[in-house]
């Protein structure tokens, strides 16, 4: 298994008025591929920070953050973008699809982007559309979908790179019970099928449950669920 994101000592603080604020304190984390972990706990502890960080939205205040052995930031913004493109996915609460594109092109976004997937990547798009049933639906408009499609759609987007990192902020939190359960099997079963490391943060204890590893974040400090993570680190 290939070491895809390596959190050491990350520290996260922002200004305020009365002094800085830390986020983040002194955060370990590394995950493998093919391996998914959850992110648990309470509103403001550090959560979706920790996501943003780990998919190089925001730069550590201390620390490094490494993703396959590379440590961004020291990377031009031009590679940068490129690099975070090609080997990272993102899954919102809200899918942020783009309500002028139909459902093909909104897969296709990060092609349009500037990542090079060859000619292959129209056939992957339809492939990932075909997987979560929506193959029926590729040049409709996502304001004629359910909600559970759109976030069908908004996977489909994040994985049409074959991304070596998925990051899924709160995926199911908009969603039914019955979708929100046919999402979470989707992100695990997509993940285990490509050798993706997935971290997903939630506030859903039964998404939660069905991920093989979990970590509780309180206080901007992590506790690791199970022995066998925190092993790893």
């Amino acid at each position: 298994m290939t070491l895809v994101l390596n959190m050491q000592n990350v520290t996260r603080t922002f200004d305020a008025p009365g002094g800085s604020i830390s986020i983040l304190k002194e955060i370990n984390l590394k995950v493998l591929s093919g391996s998914a972990v959850a992110i648990r706990g309470p509103s403001g502890c550090g959560k979706s920070t920790l996501l943003y960080l780990a998919g190089t939205l925001d730069a550590p205040t201390s620390g490094t953050v490494e993703i396959l052995g590379e440590n961004p930031w020291r990377m031009t913004s031009g590679r940068l973008a490129s690099f975070r493109n090609q080997h990272i996915g993102f899954v919102f609460q809200d899918h942020q699809l783009l309500p002028q594109c139909s459902v093909l092109e909104n897969v296709l976004l990060p092609s349009l982007a500037g990542f090079d997937a060859g000619t292959n990547v129209r056939s992957r798009a339809e492939q990932l559309l075909e997987r979560v049933g929506l193959s029926h639906r590729l040049h409709q408009r996502p304001g004629r979908l359910s909600g559970g499609e759109r976030q069908r759609v908004a996977v489909c987007r994040a994985l049409v790179h074959s991304p070596s990192l998925l990051l899924a902020d709160e995926p199911t939190g908009n969603l039914d019970p019955q979708t929100a359960e046919e999402i979470g099997t989707l992100l695990l079963e997509v993940a285990s099928e490509n050798d993706t490391a997935l971290l997903c943060v939630t506030h859903s204890n039964e998404l939660a449950s069905r991920f093989p590893h979990s970590v509780t974040l309180t206080s901007g400090q992590m506790q690791f669920n199970d022995p066998q993570l925190a092993r790893q680190q």
